[in-house]
């Protein structure tokens, strides 16, 4: 069975992120693989950071892919056009034995859920110890371009019935469950394709030591 990780910075992505993957993985009609429970690493933007990790799944043995995922949002010029090649450029000196792709969410992992808004409004949010509850009433919309600015967290926590807040430990996996694919592709969210292209490149390469996603800038 191949075997993918995926390493993230969040406590709340560690189980939104594996069912995003596993979910859009075969969306796409890639090889069957198993995602295993996401790695945490704090501070993935810095070079000694993700060097580590690397070497932390290569040391596992049994890795056939790997995917590193953070939130383009360090500061004004944490840019993913500039920082995902460089951070890849990091993973390729590693001449890991797998493939590895690095991808960027702008500005946050929230960023997601905006274009896909329509399948998310009047919809209660369940989770895993099923704990039901009220969710966005159905006429919540988006103004704005999801990746514009911070606080995307905020702004959903503003949505919410009063005296509720949006927290990514509870929230992030009941709505990545409710995520429409078409919905985010039609949208063009940048990061969303970016993710795509990643996933692609991973399957596309099983096999395939030292290739890494995304190429050098020219």
């Amino acid at each position: 069975m191949r075997r993918g990780y995926v390493v993230v910075e969040g406590h709340g992505e560690t189980d939104a992120v594996q069912n995003l993957l596993t979910r859009l993985w075969q969306d796409i009609g890639l090889p069957y693989a198993h995602w295993a429970p996401p790695i945490r690493q704090a501070g993935l933007h810095r070079e000694d950071k993700l060097r580590k990790v690397c070497n932390l799944v290569r040391a596992k043995g049994d890795a056939d892919m790997l995917l590193i995922v953070r939130d383009a949002d360090v500061g004004d010029d944490d840019c993913p056009r500039f920082r995902g090649p460089e951070a890849a450029g990091w993973v390729r000196e590693e001449k890991l034995p797998f493939p590895t792709a690095v991808t960027l969410f702008h500005k946050e992992y929230e960023a997601l859920f905006l274009p896909s808004l329509p399948s998310i409004v009047g919809r209660d949010w369940s989770d895993d110890r099923g704990h039901v509850r009220s969710g966005f009433a159905a006429n919540v919309a988006y103004p704005g371009d999801p990746e514009a600015t911070r606080g995307v967290k905020e702004w959903l926590s503003r949505q919410l019935p009063s005296g509720r807040s949006y927290k990514p430990t509870l929230d992030q996996l009941p709505l990545t469950r409710m995520l429409d694919f078409t919905l985010l592709r039609e949208s063009g969210l940048p990061c969303f394709g970016t993710l795509e292209r990643a996933l692609r490149f991973l399957g596309e390469n099983l096999g395939a030591a030292g290739a890494v996603y995304p190429p050098a800038l020219p």
